[in-house]
């Protein structure tokens, strides 16, 4: 695994200017140069020459003093040069990402020690760019892919080791990846703020930051495709419903997601926490000039207890979102686009209860008349934590999917349906199975040195990427040279099963879904 590259960052924000710095002493002459907005981005070349980067750009002024807990304020403007050489400091957040990857690299029989933790800081509001070296002349307009790290909501950042975007971008196509406010900065309800989505409203600035600088960069402003896993693929969902977010893409790429579709809370509801947050930090009856006035890391040390086992969730809050986005889909209030959408085998493996059993899950989580057939369904797996592991991977993250996907094809959009069960091999592998985030390494070509990667994962990784370009080229996985891809309806719910098959049939866990409400 790459270490993760540390940024030590001076902006000074003027309104809606930034000023850049000034022209480093050292810059190579062949380096490549974005000329946005009165401004000069510096870069660099990969080392294989095939790629260039502009690593660290903000995008919006930081929020930070009398901007936190606000809507972003744009950057309009650049000044002089600026290098953008280095990555950003990652949003405010704890370590749990950092765990966790340690933990799957445990899983794997790796040394955890290789993840590097990435300075944090308030002001985080910055993206990177990845494209085609061919490009330097601006001779073509290639598709575009924004990708939206995951996390909960509560953690992740922009250049974790497996969203690094030279090798994708290599391609054909320009890959961005943006940050946005986390936790109880990004996701904070509270009564002295009309807003509660920051983090919502971040990635909504990023994407008009692209379209008003996507050609100086190189690529189609008709041909903007997001793509996000997990609670990144989460906030897509909303960014599908937001007026605000109309017309800034066309079409989506929706990884291992689905909490967005039973997700009912309101901003009243959330509140309650701020509340106890701001008590913690400042006081029951606080101002919103007094709670900004905190230092961030006292906010994030509280935070961390009084929203243990929150999951930060947007939330109704009659300004960014405006109904539950299971009323969206429903009254058809979602922007027409094509969707490229799937979920991985194991994706609750390792997030089971230890101790948990079958019977237990059902009582929980299904309908009384439905649970003996669901246990039949299940049966036949060799073990109870198998069987968990299907009955909640269908509930999360499957079912929620297929019905996003027959939502998008009953509005005159195109949706494509994917099943990934590629596991690595190796004993060790095998008790991981197709993970949550198990696909990304294909996607990005970024397959950790700790990962056993054979001839197989790097043919899955070129097909994967086939698919994934041309629907971002195109809105349609299909091309040359690959297998046919059938488009998802209601009416033909075909799925392409994405590992050793890579046969194109009905969804595995379809049975399920049909005795399941998305959970």
């Amino acid at each position: 695994m790459a270490p993760v590259i540390k940024q030590v960052l001076s902006f000074v924000s003027i309104l809606v200017l930034v000023s850049c710095s000034p022209e480093p002493a050292a810059l190579r002459p062949d380096a490549p140069v974005l000329s946005i907005a009165g401004g000069e981005v510096i870069g660099q070349r990969s080392q294989d020459g095939r790629t260039e980067s502009f690593l660290g750009v903000p995008f919006a002024q930081p929020p930070v003093g009398d901007l936190r807990w606000a809507p972003p304020v744009p950057l309009i403007g650049m000044e002089g040069r600026f290098q953008a050489t280095s990555f950003a400091p990652a949003c405010m957040q704890a370590d749990r990402i950092t765990k966790w990857y340690r933990n799957v690299i445990r899983g794997f029989g790796g040394d955890p020690n290789v993840v590097v933790a990435p300075e944090v800081s308030e002001d985080c509001l910055y993206l990177n760019i990845w494209r085609p070296k061919q490009m330097a002349n601006f001779s073509a307009s290639h598709p575009v892919i924004v990708y939206i790290h995951g996390g909960s909501n509560k953690a992740g950042w922009s250049y974790e080791p497996n969203y690094i975007g030279q090798h994708l971008a290599a391609d054909g196509v320009v890959v961005i990846s943006v940050a946005y406010r986390l936790g109880a900065f990004g996701f904070f309800s509270h009564p002295e703020f009309e807003y509660s989505n920051f983090g919502l409203l971040d990635l909504v600035e990023a994407l008009r930051w692209v379209n008003r600088n996507i050609q100086a960069i190189g690529g189609d402003p008709d041909r903007i495709t997001v793509m996000g896993e997990s609670a990144g693929a989460g906030n897509i969902d909303y960014l599908m419903a937001m007026p605000a977010a109309a017309e800034l893409f066309s079409r989506a790429i929706h990884q291992s997601s689905g909490s967005a579709l039973s997700n009912t809370a309101s901003k009243d509801d959330h509140s309650l926490l701020g509340l106890a947050l701001a008590k913690q930090v400042a006081d029951e009856e606080a101002t919103a000039e007094q709670l900004r006035q905190v230092s961030a890391q006292r906010v994030l040390a509280s935070a961390e207890q009084v929203y243990s086992g929150h999951y930060f969730d947007n939330a109704v809050d009659g300004r960014s979102i405006m109904e539950p986005l299971k009323g969206s889909l429903k009254a058809k209030r979602i922007h027409t686009t094509d969707l490229l959408i799937g979920s991985n085998e194991h994706e609750s493996l390792m997030y089971l209860d230890e101790g948990l059993t079958v019977d237990e899950w059902l009582q929980a989580e299904a309908r009384a008349e439905n649970r003996d057939k669901l246990q039949q369904l299940v049966s036949h797996l060799p073990s109870e934590r198998a069987q968990l592991n299907a009955l909640s991977t269908a509930k999360t993250f499957t079912c929620p999917a297929l019905q996003l996907a027959e939502g998008i094809a009953s509005l005159s959009g195109r949706a494509w349906v994917y099943y990934f069960d590629r596991q690595r091999d190796g004993e060790m592998a095998a008790t991981m199975g197709a993970y949550h985030g198990a696909e990304l390494p294909y996607i990005f070509d970024t397959h950790d040195d700790w990962l056993p990667t054979s001839q197989t994962d790097r043919q899955l990784t070129d097909l994967m990427q086939r698919y994934w370009i041309n629907f971002a080229a195109t809105g349609n996985p299909n091309g040359d040279k690959v297998q046919s891809w059938p488009a998802y309806s209601g009416q033909s719910p075909v799925v392409m099963i994405l590992g050793d098959s890579g046969d194109a049939t009905a969804h595995p866990q379809e049975a399920l879904c049909e005795l399941l409400e998305p959970g």
